[in-house]
């Protein structure tokens, strides 16, 4: 079941589960300008980012099977201009956010966003052309600049998973990921639970906390080869 999760989770946090026949030919794709997604629907920019990173995991698939460190780029290139990590990382630490400085905070931003572009690359490597419907945005209840993007995944078994991607307009309009649930679980509020009993097991050391954040996330990538 772990390794089903984590896999899963990586084909669908960013973005990758479009329809796409096995062999179609797409044309080679250069690094993808940012969307100027302050002009599309919360619908249009889930689809547009899909997409762009598709024809790149398709195309490229030759160089980074030969290159892991390829795919690691791949998807900081086609993924990080959309994925609000800071917001995301203060989510996380919870409540310790306020316990800790400005440069442990800093330094867990960067640890988080390392530890999921390489967990959920790693889970790319092995997409499978699973097919995914996107269902027409939802806008927040009482706030036009948040909105959620729901998709349902069909896996090769025949199986449904519901996942929903959580969104937010920045300030300059642009839409930014903020969270993901996925069959039911709360990937964000799975993350906080999961630094609230690391700082319990570093006794409050949250020095320790973000150092061993990363092998944590490499674990569970490991887990899925097992």
């Amino acid at each position: 079941m772990k390794k089903m999760a984590v896999v899963m989770a990586a084909r669908v946090l960013l973005g990758v589960t479009m329809m796409l026949a096995p062999g179609l030919s797409v044309q080679a794709a250069p690094v993808p300008a940012p969307l100027v997604s302050s002009q599309l629907s919360a619908q249009d920019f889930m689809q547009q980012v899909t997409t762009q990173l598709l024809h790149r995991l398709v195309n490229e698939r030759p160089a980074y099977t030969k290159d892991p460190a390829l795919l690691f780029r791949i998807v900081d290139e086609n993924i990080t201009p959309y994925v609000d990590y800071p917001t995301i990382a203060r989510r996380v630490m919870g409540r310790f956010y306020r316990q800790a400085s400005d440069a442990q905070r800093q330094r867990f931003v960067a640890q988080f966003k390392d530890s999921l572009i390489r967990t959920y690359g790693n889970g790319l490597a092995s997409y499978d052309h699973e097919r995914i419907s996107v269902l027409p945005a939802r806008a927040g209840a009482t706030n036009t600049a948040t909105a959620t993007v729901d998709m349902l995944i069909t896996m090769n078994s025949g199986q449904n998973v519901p996942v929903t991607y959580e969104l937010q307009r920045a300030s300059n309009g642009a839409w930014m990921l903020e969270n993901v649930v996925l069959n039911g679980i709360n990937l964000g509020l799975t993350f906080r639970n999961q630094f609230a009993s690391d700082v319990e097991q570093y006794h409050n050391d949250l020095d320790q906390v973000i150092t061993h954040w990363l092998p944590h996330a490499q674990s569970a990538t490991a887990s899925q080869h097992s």
